[in-house]
């Protein structure tokens, strides 16, 4: 009999055993780690063709992370996927599969991340597999094992057996100690798991509703239309599922349970340690990849993606280096290594920063969420200030803009995920914004309108790029540390008006605004690319990289002359730099604050934009800079010559940005040389909780209030420190 396998190939897996070759935004699966293609892809092609004559494969279905949707799209176009919004667990996903297929359907889960040597060996287990899950069995593959390895669990087998026999399970065991592991390799009827399984979907709905009901109507409610090939699980009914291992889920609970014993080199590749035995033909040998040179070393595995690594009189160690890390450890110690990626993915642009001026940065931001959230909203009337006098009071009938509405909410909601202690206050404001902005700003045909008066009139209906790019980026910040369904249906509902009402199909971007507005702005599309990286934060939405990628092309291809390393500012209808390049004005801050979005782009697509970003900076300091004050002033014409020789606060919020994000063209005393200046110059010398907004060519104030629009600006230079 022939037996029609419907591979499933879990993707999902964090990147954090081989940091920092593997990332969140670059897991092990899509790396070349033990051979010439990504690991994923040998997955994929092991059930590309069987080699057992009574197997036959489906085409294979995925698993995986919204943020590797493009990746997944582009590499396996005529694979099915589910499309997770977060990460789940392994139960989560087998249940999404199961409910995927026809009853009957024999189901082969599979991780996208693990080595097989022996692909022969493979397919003769599945078929003794498909055998007894024909019968309803729920099957599991016991690994042959080598060595009383401590860092797998084992499967208890009813009987020993040698390969290609389906066998009762007695237990699941938990990771040994070496003594124990030892015991197991005697005794001859324990196996290690290799977390691959195949059963009919009808048979594990069934144990999942058992033993797991809360999963699997999680799950349901998640998947929505199943007539697809690409199902995107609904991120709040998918949150409601546990998150939890189908082996604690299901396999250690159910009783129609069996393994099937096979010896087929198999390994998960969990962590360096692994790496280096796959690659190598002893643990004495050295492996190297890359502009790499060892001499008088032994047992070291040694692997650069770019810089040249020479290494001397060692032995026993893993060394990593990146563009961006290096990393060092013992070979036997991979446990470190997951603690390590996850401090610096977290912490990089505070590493090397005093812990004096990390706190400052801290008190000072937790004081001026404080004072701002006892001010900002006008209770009589709705809606935040615009602004607080000198005094700190605030100025509750000026005109509010909506731009400004939509900064406070990202402002509260950073709060919220920064956890500032004052958790309640900072979720009322962030609920009270978005519902001031779903209901009081929302233009009558789409979109949101551009200013109010205190009094909710509205002052100019004009719907602008700029201040839909905040509404967006409000949202998206507000959905991610809240989860607010309003939230996300705000910062959907703006991008769905920019693509239908703004987009600008024959130059490329948006529109000003509507009505249409010239010149152009580089500005508002700045914006966009910023509120696109947090959209894709927040969801996972493919478009929201599209979007951002054609921001990127435009600021490549239009906005930034290499003749001249000057970001433009000013357009006409069709990209043409409005004035000629002597007489073009730009402004520092944009040039910083441009690479500062460019480089987390970078980060999330592998876009390389450093030297876009390194020209940026480079301008910005050698002609942007008040040498009287060391501050960036706010415009500069091109030959050099100072168009605006003040200096508001958010151009040095965003100088110190870029410094905190390339550290090789400032050093890290410079920068914070740098921030401590701004504090006593800008952050420290306004009211409390507030700032001076602007200082003249002599370093004076000339500040006569203190605009709410700048939060947002600290908030996000802060972030890092924080």
């Amino acid at each position: 009999m022939t037996h029609k396998i419907h591979p499933v190939i879990l993707c999902g897996g964090s990147g954090t055993r081989l940091w920092p070759l593997s990332t969140p935004a670059r897991p092990k699966q899509f790396l070349l780690l033990t051979s010439n293609e990504s690991m994923i892809q040998d997955t994929v092609d092991r059930v590309a063709a069987p080699l057992h004559p009574s197997l036959s494969f489906d085409v294979p279905m995925i698993i995986g992370s919204k943020r590797h949707q493009v990746v997944l799209d582009e590499k396996f176009p005529a694979a099915k996927k589910i499309l997770e919004p977060f990460g789940r667990n392994s139960a989560p996903a087998v249940a999404a599969a199961c409910l995927a297929y026809d009853p009957d359907d024999l189901v082969l889960i599979l991780s996208a991340d693990h080595d097989i040597q022996d692909v022969t060996a493979f397919h003769d287990a599945i078929f003794a597999a498909a055998e007894a899950a024909s019968q309803d069995a729920i099957v599991t593959f016991g690994i042959q094992p080598s060595h009383p390895a401590t860092g797998y669990g084992y499967i208890k087998a009813g009987q020993a057996a040698g390969d290609g026999t389906a066998l009762p399970v007695d237990a699941f065991v938990e990771k040994p100690d070496f003594e124990t592991a030892q015991s197991y390799l005697a005794d001859g009827s324990y196996y290690w798991n290799a977390g691959i399984f195949l059963f009919k979907a009808r048979v594990m709905q069934m144990a999942l509703r058992a033993h797991a009901p809360d999963v699997l109507k999680g799950v349901e409610a998640a998947m929505g239309p199943l007539d697809t090939e690409q199902i995107h699980l609904d991120p709040t009914a998918f949150a409601t599922s546990p998150s939890i291992s189908i082996d604690y889920a299901v396999m250690e609970k159910a009783e129609n349970v069996k393994t099937v014993p096979v010896n087929m080199g198999w390994s998960d590749v969990g962590g360096f340690r692994a790496l280096h035995e796959l690659l190598t033909e002893s643990d004495r040998d050295n492996y190297t990849y890359g502009p790499v040179h060892v001499v008088e070393s032994e047992g070291v595995y040694v692997r650069s993606e770019g810089p040249a690594v020479s290494v001397s009189g060692v032995s026993d160690l893993v060394i990593v280096a990146t563009e961006n890390e290096v990393m060092i450890t013992p070979s036997k110690d991979d446990v470190s290594v997951k603690a390590l990626g996850t401090e610096v993915q977290t912490h990089r642009h505070r590493l090397g920063f005093s812990q004096s001026l990390r706190d400052a940065a801290r008190t000072w931001l937790w004081e001026a969420f404080d004072v701002w959230a006892k001010v900002a909203w006008d209770e009589q009337r709705g809606g935040f200030i615009e602004r607080l006098g000198m005094d700190g009071k605030p100025d509750i009938d000026a005109n509010r803009r909506t731009r400004v509405q939509a900064r406070q909410v990202f402002s509260f909601a950073k709060a919220v995920e920064f956890g500032w202690p004052n958790q309640k206050a900072a979720r009322t404001l962030v609920e009270r914004g978005l519902e001031h902005l779903d209901t009081k700003l929302r233009h009558p045909e789409g979109g949101w309108v551009h200013l109010t008066s205190a009094d909710e009139a509205i002052l100019d209906q004009k719907r602008a790029l700029y201040d839909h790019a905040f509404i967006i980026l409000a949202g998206s910040a507000a959905y991610q540390a809240t989860q607010s369904e309003r939230a996300l249906v705000i910062a959907e509902d703006a991008v769905a008006y920019v693509e239908a009402h703004l987009k600008d199909s024959d130059h490329g971007g948006w529109s000003q605004a509507d009505p249409v507005e010239l010149p152009r702005k580089a500005n508002p599309h700045m914006h966009m690319l910023e509120a696109m990286l947090a959209y894709y934060d927040a969801t996972g939405r493919a478009q929201a990289l599209e979007l951002a990628s054609e921001t990127v092309r435009l600021f490549e291809t239009r906005y930034f002359n290499p003749a001249n390393d000057v970001m433009g500012e000013f357009f006409t209808a069709d990209w043409q730099a409005e004035a000629s390049i002597d007489a073009t004005v730009f402004e520092p801050g944009h040039h910083y604050e441009w690479a500062a979005l460019l480089y987390m782009y970078d980060q999330l697509t592998g876009h390389d934009t450093l030297s876009w970003r390194r020209r940026l900076i480079r301008r910005a300091d050698q002609s942007g800079r008040n040498p009287k004050t060391g501050f960036a002033v706010n415009a500069v014409h091109a030959n050099g010559t100072f168009s605006n020789s003040n200096g508001r606060l958010w151009h040095q919020i965003e100088l110190f940005r870029a410094y905190l994000m390339h550290p090789g063209l400032a050093h890290r005393a410079k920068a914070e040389a740098l921030i401590e200046r701004i504090f006593q110059t800008y952050l420290n010398a306004g009211p409390k909780g507030g700032w001076v907004d602007e200082i003249d060519a002599d370093g004076n104030s000339v500040s006569d209030t203190v605009p709410a629009s700048m939060l947002y600006h600290a908030v996000t230079a802060f972030a890092p420190l924080i």
